[in-house]
């Protein structure tokens, strides 16, 4: 099994959100990832790295952001 650097990635272009797998031991070669959903360039590298990208989830289907809801009330008097 090769050991693998795991971690989250958000495209700059559209938000669309992926996984990344990056091998430690096993080399690649100068690549480039795009995004699957628009077309933005995710990453490019010249070294000689093996890395993939695996989608999660598409910006149209991420939650919305919510606004952060008021402090509670003090305690009530019984």
């Amino acid at each position: 099994m090769i050991p693998m650097k795991l971690s989250d990635f958000a495209c700059p272009s559209c938000g669309a959100a992926y996984e990344v797998a990056e091998s430690i031991t096993a080399k690649g070669k100068p690549g480039r990832a795009d995004c699957i959903v628009c077309g933005g360039v995710l990453d490019s590298w010249q070294e000689p790295r093996m890395i993939a990208y695996r989608l999660v989830s598409s910006a149209e289907h991420k939650y919305s952001r919510v606004a952060v809801p008021p402090p509670p009330m003090a305690a009530m008097s019984r």
